[in-house]
């Protein structure tokens, strides 16, 4: 996804080479920069003038903190706002025994975000989703959604963070199958039976997120069995004062692409476009902080909905928080107006193809002060140093 392969070369490397004239020169009409390099284009950091939200007005939660682990600029001080750890891509079925939940609840954050793929219904399963009736599905759909809330270390972690401070969205593993399309295949009876029941289960989740021993003990709950479930909700949360965190749905009613027309494909469509469009201008001063299971590579084949992302970025300060390729990176794009940044954390639990491959355990965190966003993602609860980014609240621009 990263400009530079893999995020493998180093900032020493990365200006060595741009230096020598190895690297593309940057233009106004190039889209896509890593932030060192939107820095270069857009100036360096500035003084900031007091914006409404600033400390002085802002809703704490709970403490303010000093930075931590490795690398932390203890000398500055700074206070914690809120820490805001994410992740995607886990299976019970993989991986039995989930570290990555010790590793974040050792860093005592305020917020855990869920980017999809929380269970594989479509791996080391009975038989392929697609040959199976509704009552085989709802089945599988209890018995994958109930394993992973009963992982010891998920669930003591949830316990740690307390109700309201877990919160999730699907990806295609967690809908129904791989690169599954809602709006594909609600036109593909007898599957699109199967969405509703998708729905139900994973409304239970979220609201199990607060209260596991909540979630119904059997398959045959009535809740789970409402031919007519609606879409699971697409909430705009406000953290804080000045923060806001945006539920998006990339699956229930996603186009495929193939033989769709570029102007036909949708993954938000125009009533999410609408709807999260709204709530962001409603704040123009705040960070917004947008959650979809696609990474950006993904949002630029659907130019309707990647265009709507850039617009609203290029006016309010806007963080896409991806998951899905069971890997860490960060990316930065040119809008016109205040970058569009984006960063990735996929593969809390899997292997690098899910069953197959070296093991991934991944998270990210956002640490989020008065004056800066920091921006740090882990494997194997080790900082990965290449990917860490620290951005001006004030200018949108990483910091010196």
């Amino acid at each position: 996804m990263t400009w530079l392969h893999s995020g493998a070369i180093a900032i020493a490397g990365m200006l060595h080479l741009e230096k020598e004239g190895l690297l593309p020169a940057v233009t106004a009409t190039d889209e896509r920069h890593d932030t060192r390099v939107l820095k270069r284009m857009y100036g360096g950091e500035r003084s900031r003038p007091a914006l409404p939200g600033d400390s002085s007005t802002l809703r704490m939660t709970g403490a303010p903190r000093q930075r931590y682990g490795p690398g932390s600029k203890a000398e500055s001080q700074e206070l914690i706002v809120m820490k805001v750890a994410f992740t995607s891509c886990m299976s019970v079925q993989v991986y039995p025994q989930q570290p990555v939940w010790d590793w974040i609840a050792a860093a005592q954050p305020d917020r855990l975000l869920l980017l999809g793929d929380s269970v594989y219904l479509d791996v080391e399963a009975p038989k392929p989703p697609r040959q199976m009736s509704n009552n085989e599905f709802a089945q599988h759909l209890h018995h994958r959604w109930s394993s992973q809330l009963a992982q010891k270390q998920f669930r003591a972690l949830l316990a740690q963070l307390g109700p309201g401070r877990t919160h999730a969205i699907w990806d295609d593993h967690d809908f129904l199958w791989d690169n599954a399309c809602g709006a594909a295949i609600r036109a593909q009876p007898p599957q699109s039976s199967k969405i509703p029941l998708s729905n139900a289960f994973f409304k239970a989740f979220r609201a199990a997120l607060d209260a596991p021993d909540g979630f119904p003990v059997a398959y045959t709950d009535p809740v789970f069995w409402n031919p007519q479930e609606p879409a699971p909700a697409t909430p705009s949360l406000q953290l804080e004062a000045d923060l806001w965190l945006h539920l998006s749905d990339g699956r229930s009613w996603r186009t495929e692409t193939t033989f769709v027309a570029q102007d036909k494909r949708q993954l938000l469509g125009a009533a999410q476009r609408n709807k999260f469009g709204k709530a962001i201008a409603a704040n123009p001063q705040a960070l917004h902080l947008f959650a979809n299971g696609s990474t950006s590579k993904d949002w630029k084949n659907y130019p309707n909905d990647w265009e709507w992302l850039k617009a609203q970025a290029a006016q309010q300060r806007t963080l896409l928080l991806s998951g899905d390729v069971h890997h860490n990176d960060v990316d930065a794009f040119h809008t016109g107006g205040l970058p569009l940044h984006e960063v990735t954390s996929s593969g809390a639990a899997v292997r690098d193809a899910v069953v197959v491959g070296k093991k991934e355990q991944n998270h990210g965190m956002l640490e989020i002060s008065a004056d800066t966003v920091e921006i740090r993602l882990f494997h194997k609860n080790v900082e990965q140093s290449e990917l860490r980014r620290e951005l001006s609240r004030q200018s949108w621009l990483p910091v010196a």
